[in-house]
This record gives C-alpha cells, sequence and structure tokens, in this order.
C-alpha cells in the first residue's frame, strides 16, 4: 500500500519511512508547503496514494484543505491527525492492515 504523509516533522521522516518499509508500505512524505508548485505536488501525492495521513500541528489551513479536496476529488482515504510519531504512525498501519473501518482509523490517527 501507498501512503501519504502530509505535514508533520522533517526529522521523523525516515523513521516512518523505515516502520511504512518494513510492514510492506510505500511512505511519500509531503511537509505542507503550498506555495508556488508545492499545492500541485500535494494533490499529486493523494492521488498516488492508497490513503493519506494529514498532520494539522504543523501544517497550513491552505494544505490541510487541498489534501482533503485531493482526497475527496480522487476517491482517496484520508486521516487527520493532530501529531504523527512513529508510534502513532505503526498504529495507523497496524489498523490498515487489519482492515480498520474509518471511524477505527480515525480514533488511531487522533489518539
Amino acid at each position: 500500500m501507498r501512503i501519504g504523509v502530509i505535514g508533520g516533522l522533517d526529522r521523523r521522516e525516515r523513521a516512518l519511512a523505515d516502520i511504512a518499509r518494513s510492514a510492506g508500505h510505500v511512505a511519500e512524505f509531503h511537509h505542507g508547503r503550498v506555495g508556488g508548485r508545492h499545492a500541485e505536488d500535494l494533490e499529486a501525492i493523494v492521488e498516488r496514494c492508497d490513503v493519506s495521513v494529514i498532520v494539522t500541528s504543523v501544517n497550513s489551513h491552505g494544505a490541510v484543505f487541498i489534501a482533503k479536496r485531493a482526497a475527496r476529488r480522487f476517491g482517496r482515504r484520508a486521516l487527520i491527525a493532530r501529531t504523527c510519531g512513529p508510534s502513532r504512525f505503526s498504529l495507523i498501519l497496524s489498523e490498515l492492515a487489519r482492515g480498520g473501518s474509518t471511524d477505527e482509523l480515525a480514533l488511531v490517527a487522533v489518539g
């Protein structure tokens, strides 16, 4: 499965990618900057990914809006998470592997 992480801290990117890879997934990252062509890059990641985790604590309102709109437009799952460190990301991946519903995943994402 391809998982997009929108926003979040740059320093956690490698750890999250390693967690995804060890679970048999591919993770893509977008830092939440939407000036210039970055909004198009954000939409392209959401389109390519099966599910996107949209991190709100370090993301602009514009990036959250664009990611949610793109997920609706492309028919992709999107989870809103205030933060997404390695522990939370592992829980989200476990719930995805278990086939959790959107409501269950939302509870994991929110904490």
